[in-house]
């Protein structure tokens, strides 16, 4: 069975954003960054191959979903909620990444004249950009059509951003004056109220 993210035009609708979201995420990364203490741990790699087996699990299954594993009679609605997600996370993640400025970097790194943010999204959760992120990914899960393949992007992202979190945290709060005092103000990392 064909799931509607993947049928004209429905799949050129997904081709689009999905190219508007990654192509400035790859120009970014091409930039560079040697700044700062390097204290990732392999935390961008653990995310990206974590995230990227999920993806995998969801086309795949998006290809060759049975009936029971699509959303049926709610596929239009659930693609276009998938789209708008897709297009607020990445519309999140970017002002995020724009909040933080110089001091964001795709790795963890402090640098000597890092200051912890705590304006804009960094005032509601830790780690906005990441919010942003996964509620794209799971956007982009809920727009290829398949409960099985959500799940299984959700599962791998939440595992992926779950360990670079961990890192991340451990790296700010050792290295990052002032960042113990920024976690007891902002006590959630990614969804207030929750996490």
């Amino acid at each position: 069975m064909t799931v509607l993210g993947l049928t004209p035009p429905h799949v050129y609708v997904l081709a689009a954003v999905w190219t508007a979201w990654s192509l400035p995420e790859v120009v970014d990364d091409a930039r560079g960054s040697d700044d700062g203490l390097d204290l990732d741990a392999n935390s961008r790699v653990v995310l990206s191959v974590v995230t990227g087996l999920g993806f995998l699990v969801g086309f795949w299954l998006a290809f060759r979903a049975p009936a029971w594993a699509t959303f049926g009679g709610l596929a239009v609605p659930v693609f276009w909620t998938g789209v708008l997600a897709t297009v607020a996370g990445v519309a999140l993640r970017w002002h995020s990444i724009r909040t933080l400025g110089d001091a964001f970097d795709r790795s963890v790194t402090v640098t000597d004249d890092q200051v912890v943010v705590a304006r804009g999204p960094y005032g509601v959760v830790r780690h906005p950009a990441y919010t942003g992120g996964f509620l794209a990914i799971l956007g982009v899960g809920l727009a290829l059509g398949t409960w099985p393949g959500v799940l299984a992007v959700a599962a791998s992202v939440s595992v992926g951003y779950a360990y670079r979190i961990r890192v991340e945290e451990r790296a700010l709060r050792r290295e990052l004056d002032g960042y113990d005092d920024y976690c007891e103000r902002v006590p959630y990392r990614l969804v207030p109220g929750v996490y």
